[in-house]
């Protein structure tokens, strides 16, 4: 008889998540794709030129970041539209966190090229298959639309510079739909549009290896508690290749860590450190947000052990998760406010991470940073009755 974890195993068996066209397939598209871009890009903004007003060039500027707004948030409503939770969505240098009351937004001047993404968990109480290819194609068809409805807007009007405004409009969001239907992956192995639809084209179902991680996430963010089900999915993701391993780490890492189990944490860590050291540069760069976490916690958890740290767990999580990760950010500060005897600092501190792990769509946080606060809590009220145990002693010692 099998155990439950060889028969998650075999209920997982597609594994076209991870499917590419022959490399000079994806070559080819990629070229194809910068091609594209680049003559809808010039065509736009000829155009804007040839209208000979003074709007042209600069209303040809707008159109191009419009469209890729356009293009996400054509992601983001069928994402929403299909019951998933967006965790993140960037257009450009600009990020957009959405919360339970609200969203957060900044100019990420880090970024380095002009795109965008939509950071998505799909419900699990409807069809899987269904929301990923509507949440997938929603981009590509908005710029379709808007294509042909300003080719239709130009029919007629191309003597006047309105119509030629409208045929630049039109090129460029054409080249934006054929460019993202184009099968190609980017340096931070970033899947197209096309080469997702593809994937899910050739067969990929909810039974897929690497499709485990995206449910297993979509449950917890959704507020569901950790069980046993959960290990059921963790002994899936060990046999794919990576980011899987990794990952099984980081949750059973995280599980020790929400336990108080702060040696185990220590050694899951060296284990985590071996996977990272065996990682390809491609994937290391892909992964280097996840990594920052994960050593912050584990740094986290060694100062909770009494260990001296060479590095802050706040200076480990970096300014870039640090603003994606309030929370966590707020109580590392703590923590580092607790070191320097500023114990009512250092419980604001743990209110404020309190406050934004309520505010955070992925409802996971909410109860997985209790636990660590409440540690900490109890780390501050031992230091507030040592110190008034010192200032106790040296009062009677001065009565004396």
């Amino acid at each position: 008889m099998q155990d439950a974890g060889c028969a998650m195993a075999d209920a997982f068996r597609v594994p076209d998540s991870e499917w590419l066209p022959d490399e000079w397939v994806m070559k080819s598209c990629r070229f194809l794709q910068v091609t594209v871009l680049v003559a809808g890009f010039v065509t736009l903004f000829w155009c804007g030129a040839q209208t000979k007003a003074w709007w042209g060039v600069p209303l040809a500027l707008v159109v191009y970041f419009v469209s890729g707004f356009l293009h996400e948030a054509g992601h983001a409503v069928a994402a929403l539209l299909g019951g998933a939770t967006i965790t993140r969505a960037q257009v450009g240098s600009i990020e957009i966190v959405p919360l339970r009351d609200g969203v957060r937004m900044r100019w990420n001047r880090a970024a380095r090229e002009f795109g965008g993404l939509v950071q998505s968990f799909p419900s699990t109480k409807r069809s899987l298959r269904r929301q990923m290819v509507a949440t997938i194609a929603a981009g590509p068809v908005v710029n379709a639309v808007i294509a042909v409805a300003a080719l239709l807007a130009a029919h007629g009007r191309l003597d006047t510079a309105p119509g030629v405004m409208l045929l630049g409009i039109a090129a460029f969001n054409a080249a934006s739909t054929i460019a993202n239907l184009l099968p190609w992956a980017s340096s931070a192995m970033l899947a197209s549009d096309g080469l997702q639809l593809l994937r899910w084209l050739r067969g990929i179902d909810e039974k897929d290896p690497q499709l485990a991680l995206v449910v297993l996430t979509s449950r917890l963010i959704s507020g569901e508690r950790s069980g046993e089900w959960v290990d059921d999915y963790l002994r899936v993701l060990e046999h794919t290749s990576q980011p899987g391993p990794l990952l099984v780490l980081w949750s059973r890492l995280r599980m020790a860590q929400v336990q108080g189990d702060w040696a185990l944490v220590e050694e899951l860590m060296g284990q985590v450190e071996l996977q990272i050291v065996g990682l390809s540069p491609q994937m290391a760069k892909a992964l280097e947000r996840l990594i920052a976490v994960i050593r912050c916690e584990a740094a986290f958890s060694r100062a909770m052990a009494g260990h001296a740290l060479e590095r802050s767990p706040v200076e480990i999580l970096g300014p870039d998760m640090g603003w994606h990760m309030p929370a966590v950010r707020l109580r590392c500060q703590a923590l580092e406010c607790l070191w320097h005897g500023h114990l009512d600092m250092a419980r604001l501190r743990l209110a404020e991470s309190e406050r934004w792990s309520k505010r955070s769509v992925d409802r996971s946080l909410e109860h997985g940073e209790s636990p660590l606060r409440d540690a900490l809590a109890a780390a501050i009220d031992r230091a507030q009755r040592e110190a008034t145990q010192r200032i106790g002693a040296q009062v009677q010692m001065g009565n004396a």
